[in-house]
């Protein structure tokens, strides 16, 4: 009897397991899910993005303008002769790139056809005096003897006033041969008309140098010159007068420049004494006259100023009140990117007086409570909340 009742259990088990399998994981589910901790809410903070900013003072700003050139001597000629002669003598500051001095003696040309001309000169001028005086003397003895005689009016050759006057004459010519012979005495030692430095020679000793003939190529080095090509919109900051006459001193823009040689840079300064006369056909633009004085005194630059020299110039041109000087890539369409005291970005149109270089000068948008956006940020939306290092 057991065993058919232990039998029949197994029957009604092995029946109805699916159930009791299926009943058993739903209570053990439900089990579980009222046993799971409470789920907790994450919500993320924004955080504003740290950026980068300049403050806006406005300042009073002078502008630079930029240009380049080539140094050239503001005055180089062919020395000449201004008599015929032998050359004697040449001096060694006439060697080609020596150096001299204003009234330097280059040259020595025989001279002594010139003294003999000279004697010659003085003789024919006293003979011209002792002429002139006798014929005076004899013209105012004429007068006093026609006085005592007549007391009329007498006749210019009665009173030897044509003699008088050819002995006049006559002393002239001579005092005029004398000073002529004597100029060219003087001649004969040809001397620096300036302070400069010799391009080229080309003569020697025994050459005979004729009126007309080149010396040497020389140049001056009281000064030198610089012409720099301005665009025609930088003109109006230069504040000089463009008709070419030569700006008053006090009123000459200073100019810096600088060059690089053997690798390292080197620099002088000048002013800008005039503007040329035309506009180039080429280039469409009016350059500016800078001068440099005594280029070649020693300076703290290893090397003076050469004529020849390729330097780059900054022009310190009018100064303007109240500019804010920004970075030129913070501007984008005339307007830029501004953080408020609050830190909120906002985007402000301006009025841009001119670029320099890696900058921008304004003249009007901006506020002295607003800082300019430096840092580049992917995203760029007005209202946007900003917190400023």
């Amino acid at each position: 009897m057991f065993q058919k009742i232990e039998e029949k259990m197994n029957n009604l088990l092995k029946k109805y397991l699916p159930l009791w399998i299926i009943l058993g994981s739903f209570l053990i589910a439900t089990m579980m899910i009222s046993a799971k901790p409470a789920a907790i809410a994450n919500v993320q903070k924004f955080v504003p993005p740290r950026v980068q900013t300049q403050v806006v003072i406005p300042q009073q700003y002078q502008v630079k303008i930029q240009s380049q050139g080539t140094v050239i001597p503001r005055t180089e000629i062919q020395l000449m002769p201004e008599i015929t002669g032998k050359i004697l003598k040449v001096s060694p500051k006439l060697q080609t790139g020596a150096k001299f001095e204003k009234g330097d003696p280059l040259i020595y040309l025989e001279k002594r056809d010139f003294e003999l001309s000279l004697i010659t000169a003085e003789s024919s001028l006293s003979q011209a005096r002792v002429n002139y005086e006798r014929e005076k003397a004899e013209s105012e003895l004429a007068a006093n003897e026609w006085e005592k005689i007549n007391g009329g009016r007498a006749s210019d050759l009665t009173l030897r006033k044509p003699q008088l006057s050819q002995a006049k004459a006559i002393l002239a010519a001579a005092e005029a041969l004398y000073e002529q012979a004597e100029r060219n005495l003087d001649r004969t030692i040809i001397r620096a008309p300036f302070k400069g430095r010799v391009r080229q020679k080309m003569v020697d000793v025994g050459m005979v140098l004729s009126q007309g003939l080149a010396i040497a190529q020389i140049y001056a080095t009281d000064y030198v010159e610089i012409s720099l090509p301005i665009a025609e919109q930088d003109l109006v900051f230069l504040g000089i007068p463009l008709d070419g006459s030569f700006i008053e001193e006090s009123y000459q823009p200073y100019v810096e420049l600088f060059t690089e040689f053997g690798g390292q840079e080197l620099s002088w300064n000048g002013k800008v004494v005039r503007s040329s006369a035309e506009i180039d056909s080429k280039t469409r633009m009016l350059s500016v006259i800078a001068q440099v004085s005594d280029p070649y005194q020693k300076t703290t630059n290893t090397l003076p100023l050469k004529v020849g020299i390729f330097v780059k110039a900054a022009i310190k041109g009018r100064t303007f009140n109240n500019i804010v000087k920004i970075p030129r890539y913070t501007v984008r369409d005339n307007k830029v990117w501004v953080v408020n005291q609050e830190g909120i970005l906002d985007q402000k149109e301006i009025q841009i007086l001119r670029y320099e270089d890696d900058s921008a000068l304004v003249s009007r948008g901006l506020d002295v409570s607003d800082s300019v956006l430096l840092t580049r940020l992917a995203v760029l939306v007005k209202g946007m909340k900003l917190k400023k290092n």
